[in-house]
């Protein structure tokens, strides 16, 4: 009797992981499959967790039967390009999503601003080799939506609208899972972005549309990583500089302390209540002498 309870325990103990997600396959772009969704043969595209721009053709297939695309970037000059794979994600869990962020997948919580639907995807860029810097290979005929690029007058589609101004870090106030971002608002910004990572510098995840406000939270961190946060003004289709700190004061926002903001204040209270009670019993015994 005791082996088959240690059995049925073990057999519940194991089912979680035999469950576990894993991530759907993707044609390469060296051989694109699917139904072509839009191709520019030239024109500036964006690339998810990345805030620079690149120059050169994009394409985008949808995966026949299946919510899943690649994007087929091969830059203007050279032979490095970039495939991402788009998963949307609307049945995963916060913790499966996690799992995936960990593993390099940028989370993406809306698909709007990337001219998808408006639900949460994966992404994930890899390498490929255009071969002599060539676009990929178009297919006829050519849907022309959804659009990765924003349309510019004319032409290849390119983003002219004027640079914002860098936003200003305010403040971080980390409380266990979340922390809430405060920013200043920059002229001539359409909405902003958050870029966030375990180093200075290196932003893994991010929040690619915020709206147009001053303040936002983040959701799903790790109670018990320190990270480093940056927001980004857009206009439309151009980004600004990453936030910069207070003039003449200290790096406010430079990194989120771990832990639960609540409980670091409670203990630096009884810790001055028990320097305050110090000076008190020492005042007494002086007088006493």
């Amino acid at each position: 009797m005791i082996i088959l309870f240690l059995l049925i325990f073990l057999a519940v103990i194991a089912s979680p992981a035999s469950a576990a997600v894993s991530p759907p396959d993707f044609p390469s772009c060296l051989a694109p499959t699917g139904s072509l969704k839009v191709s520019y043969t030239s024109g500036t595209h964006g690339i998810p967790g990345d805030l620079g721009t690149y120059t050169g053709s994009d394409s985008v297939y949808q995966v026949v039967g299946s919510d899943r695309l690649i994007q087929c970037f091969c830059p203007a000059s050279g032979t490095s390009g970039i495939q991402t794979n788009w998963w949307k994600v609307g049945d995963l869990s916060g913790g499966e999503i996690d799992d995936f962020v960990k593993l390099g997948w940028i989370y993406v919580p809306s698909g709007a601003l990337w001219g998808l639907d408006d639900v949460a995807y994966l992404a994930k860029n890899v390498s490929f080799s255009c071969g002599g810097g060539e676009s990929i290979p178009t297919p006829s005929p050519a849907t022309p939506a959804p659009t990765f690029s924003p349309p510019g007058a004319g032409g290849a589609p390119v983003c002219d609208s004027a640079k914002p101004a860098a936003p200003v870090l305010l403040s971080v106030t980390r409380s266990g899972a979340t922390a809430t971002l405060v920013w200043s608002k920059s002229e001539n910004a359409t909405h902003y972005s958050i870029s966030y990572g375990l180093k200075p510098n290196e932003y893994t995840y991010g929040v690619a549309n915020t709206g147009n406000v001053t303040s936002f939270t983040v959701q799903a961190l790790d109670p018990d990583q320190t990270y480093y946060f940056a927001v980004t003004a857009v206009n439309n289709c151009m980004p600004s500089d990453l936030s910069t700190a207070p003039v003449g004061g200290a790096v406010l926002g430079a990194f989120a302390p771990t832990g639960n903001l609540i409980t670091i204040f409670i203990l630096l209270g009884l810790g001055l209540s028990f320097l305050g009670l110090s000076v008190l019993t020492a005042r007494r015994f002086r007088r006493g002498q």
